[in-house]
C-alpha cells in the first residue's frame, strides 16, 4: 500500500478523504451503523457518512465500517480505501456551515464493492487508524490555531501603536494592553507544550502515553485562536469587525476546530481519563 499510494499522493494523482462521522454518530464513532460484509475476495459496504472531509477533490475515501462485533466495541471496525467513483458511492451534498461552503460532504454508500486489498490498517483495527490519525491531526490543528492567535495579537499590537484617538496611542491604555498581555502569555506557554508534544510524537513515544497532552494542546489552542480573534476585533474596532481585516474569517475558520477532530469536551474528557485513571488497561 505504501508503494502504491505514497507516490500517487505526492504527485497529486490520488487524494484520499476521511469518512468516519455519521448522521446519528459523531463522537460515539464505535456505534457507527455503516457496515461491510465480505463476499469472496470483496467487501460490500452500505451506510451513510456525514462531514466526510476532503470530498471536493478526493479520488478515494477512507470509509470506516463495522465488519464484526457489537455497537460500542473498540474492535471490529475496518477502514477501507474506497474509490469515490465506485458504483453506489454518492455525494448527496456539501455541508454549508458558519464558515460557509466546505469540503465536508454527506455521502451515501449502497452496495459499494471494494477488494480485500482495500483494507487499511488491518481488518477490525480501524479504530486504531482513527486514533493515530487524530493524535497527529490534533497536534497539527493546535499549531495552526496557535499561529492564528499569534497573528491576531501581532496585528492588534501594531494597530494599537498606530491608532491615536483623543491625541494618544491606543496602546497607552492598559485596557488595551492587559487583554493582549494575557493572550500573549498563553501563546508562549502553549507553544512550549505543543513543541514538546510534537517532538514526543516524532520520537515514537506510544500515542497512548501522551494522548492527554495532545488533547490539552488541542482544546486550549483552539479556544485561544477564537479568543485572540475576538480581542483583535475589539481592539481594532469597526475596521477589525469588517472584512478589511481578516479577524472575522479567522474566527469562523478556527471556531470549527473546537468541534472537529473531537470536540473540546471530548478532549477534556480524555485529559480527565488520564488524570484520574479512568479507562486505563
Amino acid at each position: 500500500q505504501q508503494e502504491e499510494w505514497i507516490p500517487k499522493m505526492l504527485a497529486g494523482t490520488a487524494r484520499i478523504g476521511f469518512g468516519l462521522t455519521e448522521p446519528l454518530h459523531g463522537s460515539d464513532a464505535t456505534w457507527m451503523e455503516t457496515t461491510a460484509v465480505r463476499d469472496g475476495d470483496e467487501w460490500v459496504i452500505s451506510g451513510e457518512k456525514y462531514w466526510n472531509t476532503g470530498l471536493h477533490h478526493a479520488t478515494h475515501d477512507y470509509i470506516f465500517a463495522r465488519t464484526s462485533g457489537e455497537p460500542g466495541d473498540g474492535r471490529g471496525i475496518t477502514c477501507f480505501i474506497t474509490p469515490t467513483d465506485s458504483p453506489g458511492f454518492r455525494i448527496e451534498e456539501f455541508m454549508w456551515t458558519f464558515n460557509m461552503p466546505t469540503d465536508h460532504a454527506h455521502v451515501t454508500l449502497k452496495g459499494v464493492r471494494v477488494p480485500d486489498s482495500a483494507v487499511f490498517g488491518g481488518e477490525g483495527r480501524g479504530l486504531q487508524v482513527v486514533q493515530h490519525f487524530f493524535n497527529e491531526n490534533r497536534i497539527r490543528q493546535a499549531a495552526s490555531s496557535l499561529g492564528a492567535a499569534q497573528f491576531c495579537i501581532n496585528e492588534s499590537v501594531a494597530y494599537a501603536n498606530m491608532r491615536a484617538p483623543f491625541g494618544k496611542k491606543l496602546a497607552s491604555n492598559q485596557a488595551i494592553q492587559f487583554p493582549l498581555v494575557e493572550l500573549q502569555t498563553q501563546c508562549e506557554m502553549l507553544r512550549a507544550l505543543i513543541q514538546k508534544t510534537a517532538w514526543q510524537l516524532d520520537a515514537g513515544i506510544d500515542h497512548r502515553e501522551i494522548t492527554d497532552k495532545v488533547a490539552m494542546c488541542n482544546y486550549r489552542a483552539n479556544r485561544l485562536a477564537c479568543d485572540a480573534a475576538d480581542r483583535a476585533m475589539q481592539t481594532c474596532g469597526g475596521v477589525g469587525y469588517s472584512r478589511h481585516m481578516p479577524f472575522e474569517h479567522i474566527y469562523r475558520h478556527h471556531r470549527r476546530y473546537r468541534i472537529t477532530e473531537g470536540s473540546e469536551e471530548i478532549q477534556m474528557r480524555k485529559v480527565g481519563q488520564h488524570l484520574f485513571g479512568f479507562g486505563r488497561s
